[in-house]
């Protein structure tokens, strides 16, 4: 039964590594007919992780909640440099160590999934999802070797529990923690952005426990809609508005749609801008490369000239070199 444990890929007993044998439906397989692999280098790393699914296997039982564990493996990851005090993981260079650590093991399975650029960072981002125990096994394996010493863990003085995980909401009391930072002051989108919920949610527990909140206007009156108009007319955008006139994009975008002639008019002004943004690179490049025919243009400055071919093919062509005769293409004289 240990043999046919995920990850296992060593036979404790007799410090042997498996092989693999298609097992056939009806007919009985004796061991005289299975042809031995050749023996090949026993690795520690498989050794150690065999040991260590064999030791979980034969616990038979959770002794840690998934947040327990996880939490685990944040404050090792702060001991061991992968993690700073605020909890902000360094997904790149615990990805490299894992692939360095496992990359010796003869595995199939460990090598497929170390070949996934998701993880580990998964096991930290979908609190909800069910994962493999060879992703949970591979990283216990690197950060504490063995199952005892993963059971045994205490982490140093120098990781606290207020310091370790304080930038990350545990799934349990995430509620109780976005009122927390809403009483702290916090704006809506930041505490959005650190508890993974949406701003209606965050704003809907802020009503619910009648905390005040800071909100840009929704509606715009008088002088301010005058401004906004004068604005829409000079070409601009409408991020830049809402933050000079502290309102809402969404305020300022209605204030736009209630005049339709602005509309077309952006967007005619958008246009020209793209217009003469591409005009002014062929030119450019014209005065640069007096020698280019017009395939030379079209391949090396391609955005520009596909753009104007679509656009304004005829100011395109008054300016491009004049098509070179068929009798000379293609190697012709």
């Amino acid at each position: 039964m240990q043999h046919q444990l995920p990850g296992c890929s060593v036979c404790l007993t007799h410090r042997k590594p498996l092989c693999e044998v298609n097992v056939r439906r009806r007919a009985l397989i004796l061991s005289s007919e299975i042809i031995p692999q050749q023996d090949g280098v026993l690795e520690s790393v498989d050794i150690q992780l065999s040991g260590l699914v064999h030791d979980v296997w034969r616990r038979n039982k959770s002794l840690f909640s998934y947040q327990h564990v996880t939490t685990r493996y944040r404050e090792r990851l702060v001991e061991a440099g992968f993690a700073s005090h605020i909890d902000a993981i360094r997904q790149d260079k615990l990805r490299h160590a894992l692939r360095a650590y496992w990359a010796m093991s003869a595995s199939p399975a460990v090598q497929q999934l170390l070949l996934d650029n998701s993880y580990p960072e998964t096991l930290f981002r979908a609190k909800r999802a069910q994962f493999h125990p060879l992703k949970h096994l591979l990283l216990i394996g690197m950060l504490w070797h063995s199952w005892q010493e993963f059971c045994e863990y205490t982490p140093c003085e120098c990781v606290t529990p207020d310091r370790v995980g304080a930038n990350v909401l545990s799934e349990g009391e995430a509620d109780a923690d976005i009122v927390r930072l809403l009483q702290q002051g916090k704006s809506l989108r930041a505490v959005s952005e650190r508890s993974k919920r949406s701003v209606n949610y965050v704003k809907k527990l802020a009503i619910q426990n009648n905390i005040p909140v800071k909100t840009r206007a929704k509606r715009i009156f008088g002088a301010d809609r005058a401004l906004i108009v004068g604005m829409l007319k000079d070409g601009v955008k409408t991020q830049q508005i809402a933050s000079e006139v502290d309102s809402s994009v969404g305020a300022v975008e209605q204030v736009l749609s209630q005049h339709p002639d602005l509309v077309e008019k952006r967007q005619q002004m958008r246009f020209n801008a793209q217009c003469h943004k591409h005009q002014n690179c062929i030119l450019q490049a014209l005065a640069e490369h007096p020698e280019y025919y017009r395939g030379d243009f079209q391949r090396e400055f391609r955005a520009s000239y596909s753009w104007l071919f679509k656009h304004d093919k005829e100011w395109l062509y008054s300016v491009m070199p004049e098509a070179i005769p068929r009798s000379r293409r293609r190697g012709g004289v």
